[in-house]
Formats: C-alpha cells, sequence, structure tokens
C-alpha cells in the first residue's frame, strides 16, 4: 500500500513551514504539516522542530521512519543553512526505487566473480538498461583497476564516507566514472566500504532510484553465519559462484544455507580435471545451475596489457554472463 504522505512536519512556525514545503514542492514530495505535541503520522520522513519541545521527541520513538530534527540538538539541520541537505534527503526519499538489483558473490576465492559481475553489467547496458556496478568488497583495492578505469574521475567509497545528508539520485550516478556506459562505484587505494555501512546502503538505494539495473560485486564475508546481510536483502536475486571441485562444492553447499531465503543461481566455473561436473554442483548444493563459467584464455595477462572483462566479444564470460542475464530475466 502506497503511503498517502511522504513527508511530515512538526512544527508551529509558519516561516519553517514555508521554507520546508518549497523544498518539498523541488523534490516532488508531498507535505503535511503536524501541530506542536501531535503524534507523527505514516509518513517516509518525519520532520521533528525541536526549537519548540512540546511533546514526545518523533527521533525516541524507535520507529524505522526516517527522523530528521530540525533547529535543536547536535544531529539536527538548520535552515536555511541546511536546506540543500534537506533537500537532497527529500529527493532521495520522494524517488520510488525502479532498478532490479543483482548480487553476485563467490563461493569460493579465484573463480571470476568480479569479472561475471562486471560482464553482467556491461550486458545489460547493451541491453538498453542505465546500469551501476557496485564494488561491494572492503579491501579488495578497487573494482576499478579490473575495469582500467581507477585513473578516470569520479567519486570512489572513501569520497562517499564523508558526505553528510543523503545522496540525489540522479547527482550521484552521473558523477560516478562510466566503464562501458556502466556507471562504477568503487573502492580504490584508500579502501572500499563494508556492506553493513550506513553509508554502503544509502549509496546503493540512491543507485536503485536512478537505475534501471544494479549490480553489486559482494564479498564472500556475507555468505558467514553471523555475515552482514543487509547488502543481500537488497538484492532481487543472487548469483553465487563457485569452482568444480569436492572443496568448491562444499563451499556452495555452505554458502546455499545463507542464500537460503533469497531467489538465488548457480554458475560454476569448470570442468575441472577431476570426475565432478557442474550438474553435479549443482545438485550438491541445491540452486539451479544458470550457466557454467568456462576458463577464458590469458585473461589476466589481457588485463595487464589495458583488457578489461567483455572485450574478448566471443569469450566464454561474455557467453556465461549472457546465460545468466537471461535466467535473471534481464536479457536483451
Amino acid at each position: 500500500m502506497t503511503r498517502a504522505v511522504t513527508a511530515a512536519l512538526r512544527t508551529s512556525d509558519r516561516h519553517l513551514v514555508d521554507r520546508v514545503r518549497r523544498l518539498c514542492v523541488l523534490a516532488g514530495v508531498h507535505l503535511e504539516v503536524v501541530a506542536p505535541g501531535g503524534a507523527p503520522p505514516e509518513a517516509t520522513v518525519l520532520l521533528d522542530d525541536r526549537t519548540e519541545p512540546t511533546g514526545h521527541p518523533w527521533r525516541a520513538l524507535g520507529s524505522t521512519t526516517e527522523v530528521v530534527d530540525l533547529g535543536g540538538g547536535e544531529r539536527a539541520l538548520h535552515l536555511p543553512r541546511d536546506a540543500e541537505t534537506l533537500l537532497d534527503l527529500l529527493t532521495r526519499v520522494g524517488t520510488p526505487r525502479r532498478a532490479v538489483v543483482v548480487g553476485v558473490v563467490g563461493a569460493v576465492g579465484g573463480v571470476g566473480t568480479s569479472a561475471l559481475a562486471a560482464v553482467l553489467a556491461r550486458l545489460a547496458v547493451d541491453a538498453g538498461r542505465t546500469t551501476a556496478l557496485v564494488d561491494g568488497d572492503p579491501a579488495g583495492g578497487g573494482l576499478d583497476i579490473l575495469l582500467g578505469v581507477e585513473h578516470d574521475a569520479g567519486p570512489r567509497w572513501s569520497d562517499l564516507l564523508t558526505e553528510r545528508g543523503g545522496f540525489p539520485p540522479d547527482r550521484l550516478m552521473a558523477a560516478l566514472p562510466a566503464w562501458h556506459g556502466v556507471r562504477v562505484l568503487s573502492g580504490d587505494v584508500r579502501g572500499g566500504v563494508h556492506p553493513g555501512h550506513d553509508t554502503a546502503a544509502e549509496a546503493v538505494t540512491a543507485l536503485t532510484r536512478a537505475a534501471d539495473t544494479v549490480v553489486l560485486d559482494l564479498p564472500r564475508s556475507l555468505l558467514t553465519p553471523r555475515g552482514e546481510r543487509g547488502s543481500l536483502e537488497q538484492c532481487d536475486t543472487v548469483v553465487l559462484v563457485t569452482g568444480c571441485d569436492t572443496r568448491a562444492a562444499a563451499a556452495a553447499a555452505a554458502a546455499a544455507v545463507a542464500l537460503a531465503d533469497l531467489l538465488a543461481h548457480l554458475v560454476v566455473r569448470g570442468p575441472a580435471v577431476g570426475t565432478l561436473l557442474p550438474d553435479d554442483v549443482a545438485q550438491a548444493c541445491g540452486l539451479p545451475l544458470a550457466a557454467v563459467l568456462r576458463p577464458e584464455r590469458a585473461f589476466t595477462a589481457g588485463v595487464e596489457r589495458g583488457l578489461s572483462p567483455g572485450d574478448q566479444r566471443r569469450g566464454p564470460l561474455l557467453a556465461a554472463g549472457r546465460k545468466v542475464l537471461a535466467r535473471v530475466g534481464l536479457g536483451a
């Protein structure tokens, strides 16, 4: 059910009402004004004027709704000084999610998880979808190096950690470096961001409001019993990548437990030198086999020469990516 009221402001200050209403009009957000002491209505964001603190503070109610204090307290916004910050927030909450979010995660290392994530994003652009690719590894050195855009201008995770007031979706999307039409949010030598960090959730949420498709290159730590599940819960579907040997099959089976409540598909890197087949791995972990990712000859050497995932247009990486994209409903 869609909420009738998107923003609610509790105040008796008509000048504050006028300022907030103008910002709401710019953000395309409906505003309801509540008298001092009033209870919060159902709304996406609650704006509580604490310069006249009558009634229980809305922030202290423990609601899952986003609450912003105005005028009082260390965390409060002050108008007109913080008008741009409040406008950014209202724009963010007033723009509905439109993207399909695909998470890609490896059950083991060294199976081409990041390369597959990049190819899925690249193929989504080829299919006519505005697409963002997000580096979810907090310590990977930067996905932009794999793509060859590490010297391109645009914010990385370390830059976003200093931002205050949320991320306007279209502005964030336009600011990111582009790789074959894909907007890339990456870590760099300064580091990435942990998937459980508030900044990570806010940035990904903003991108889901500006793009048709968001591909998340996720770290294996999410698959542990105590792993942060926030990034997984943002996904419409998850692609689990593993190898074609006994250890990789066991790792995939363990990962499948963590993905039990999500729509998940399996990609197997193989075949291996043993007797295990990709279908055997799929049976062991109970996930549908979306594609077999065969080794791409001289891929690593190609990256060192400046090639990026998908540049070999007839290579097995692109072939597997097309199968996966079709399986998740995003094929051309």
